[in-house]
């Protein structure tokens, strides 16, 4: 004899559609795209405040504007000031070396 269950949506340990995990990486991709124009905006005024500093102030923090430009054509969604800083730190190193 067999018994028929009839399916209702949560079957033998696999998670529903609406499952908190789901909701809560749902709700991170929707803040993360909500607050990615402000970080870009500031991340692109910081730049600016770079590129108006003269050539000397650049070359006491390390900066060239050649390295400036290159941060231009870095992909929007990358941090800008993270890999200027790494930069940086590149030539700090090679000149301890």
């Amino acid at each position: 004899m067999t018994t028929m269950v009839p399916f209702i949506g949560i079957a033998a340990g696999r998670p529903s559609h609406a499952s908190p995990s789901r909701l809560f990486r749902l709700l991170a991709a929707a803040t993360s795209a909500l607050l990615w124009l402000p970080r870009f905006w500031r991340a692109r005024s910081e730049l600016a405040a770079l590129a108006a500093m003269s050539e000397c102030e650049r070359r006491d923090i390390g900066l060239t504007a050649f390295d400036i430009e290159n941060a231009l054509a870095l992909p929007v969604e990358r941090d800008l000031t993270e890999a200027l800083a790494r930069i940086v730190d590149d030539r700090r190193h090679r000149r301890e070396c």
